[in-house]
């Protein structure tokens, strides 16, 4: 049995693994479990325990989640109606009194708490509804394009078509979707949110779409609509760099750990670092371990932990569209690289395909620089894959399919830089969905 491996790009979106990456779904031994970037140091194990307790999460594999820092004395998953709902006002009054009385806000999915006196530690989840705590007037985006095209007068294009709330469309749904979609839009990219979707219209195609033209509910959903030359940047972030990002979510996925592995070049000014990602074994019994591609691209030679010392192996097949290179370990760093220990996140157990990925499911990723990094799984992105001018027309089942994804933790730039390449692996299942991607 074969499985499609999947890695995350900029925006804490994760791709679909392309047809031709097909790898056994048996993770071996990869995930190195030591301290890296130190002078010195070797395949040695890192000493801390892998899965401290107490556990961390309650039922992370969908909506309703409890984190281990939760201490709300009350919940607002509705399980039985599928939705979170809203606070009562003795509820309201409890959080102002231990949070101060900043605004605080609900949007269907995701709460936020302004306050000067955040939790210590932090929950990344609040009455099981996830959470970011934010500076004093401090304005929280969503992604909600401002384009004046819906109208809820204009016919559904697509009445019959219909999915649980806060569930992704199944492919044919989407298949469906857009083909009753066709004749009056013209889409590049469709995003799947928690309660609305937003389509992506072609831009530079001649098409014109008057104000109020276009749908306001498309298979039953509040739709709104992107029609612009720069792609949607689509998620709930903070518009205040200077926040502390101990206390507040991010959306740039960069992240991962284990140990850094860099390549053969030292050219000032490109960073080569990368790192490692899991260990595979192909069909034909080969074993691999994963890096990011483009730390790659000058020297197939890779080191660890610096370049010039010890060499660990050498890239032997790439998939530059995914951002994935295959490297041949040396026998004996293969012998010491293994899955087994992840630091503080979940162990990889398996490879999930992007589309069995549910909404609401929560995954990590643990760095040397980072710590631990939780990501929630809010929105299924599909999009038309670039091609040729006058290439035939791609068909709307051959779109590319992304998991969207809000990263909380640590996510400035300085610590992003260098967990290219690490595996994002699910709570619940051990499944790995994905790998950091500049």
């Amino acid at each position: 049995m074969h499985a499609q491996a999947d890695l995350a790009c900029a925006q804490a979106v994760l791709r679909n693994a392309h047809p031709q990456l097909r790898l056994k779904q048996q993770l071996l031994m990869s995930k190195h479990s030591n301290r890296t970037g130190e002078k010195g140091s070797s395949l040695t194990p890192r000493q801390h325990a892998a899965h401290p307790e107490p556990k961390r999460w309650e039922n992370p594999g969908g909506w309703g989640a409890g984190h281990m820092n939760d201490k709300a004395p009350f919940n607002l998953w509705d399980a039985q109606e599928r939705q979170y709902r809203s606070l009562t006002r003795d509820e309201l009054q409890w959080i102002r009194t231990n949070f101060g009385d900043g605004e605080i806000a609900t949007s269907g999915w995701f709460m936020y708490i302004e306050t000067a006196n955040p939790p210590r530690p932090v929950p990344l989840t609040f009455g099981g509804m996830p959470v970011m705590f934010t500076g004093i007037r401090e304005l929280v985006l969503e992604p909600i394009p401002s384009f004046p095209f819906p109208n809820p007068r204009v016919p559904d294009p697509c009445p019959t078509i219909h999915w649980p709330v806060m569930t992704f469309p199944t492919l044919e749904q989407n298949v469906a979707l857009l083909t009753a979609l066709q004749p009056i839009a013209n889409a590049r990219a469709i995003f799947y949110m928690p309660h609305w979707t937003i389509i992506e219209l072609e831009y530079g195609d001649g098409r014109v779409y008057e104000p109020k033209s276009l749908p306001g509910t498309v298979g039953g959903r509040t739709t709104l609509y992107h029609h612009a030359e720069a792609p949607l940047e689509c998620g709930p972030g903070s518009q205040n760099e200077g926040v502390n990002a101990t206390t507040s979510a991010g959306i740039k996925l960069r992240h991962f750990d284990g140990q850094e592995v860099f390549t053969g070049s030292q050219n000032e000014g490109v960073n080569a670092t990368t790192s490692a990602g899991i260990k595979l074994r192909h069909f034909d019994g080969q074993e691999v371990l994963t890096v990011a591609h483009h730390g790659f691209l000058i020297s197939k030679e890779v080191y660890h932990p610096y370049v010039g010392e010890d060499k660990i192996g050498d890239v032997i097949d790439t998939r530059p569209e995914l951002d994935i290179a295959l490297v041949k370990l040396t026998s004996t760093a293969g012998r010491k690289f293994t899955n087994a220990c992840y630091f503080q996140a979940e162990t990889p157990r398996m490879l999930l395909e992007g589309l069995k990925i549910e909404s609401g499911t929560w995954s990590e990723v643990d760095g040397m620089s980072s710590g631990l990094v939780s990501l929630l799984t809010y929105g299924k992105h599909y999009f038309k894959p670039k091609w040729p001018a006058g290439h035939p027309v791609i068909e709307f089942r051959e779109w590319r399919a992304d998991s969207v994804n809000i990263m909380f933790g640590a996510v400035n730039n300085p610590i992003c830089e260098g967990m290219c390449g690490a595996p994002i692996v699910q709570c619940e299942t051990g499944g790995v969905g994905g790998f950091s991607h500049l």
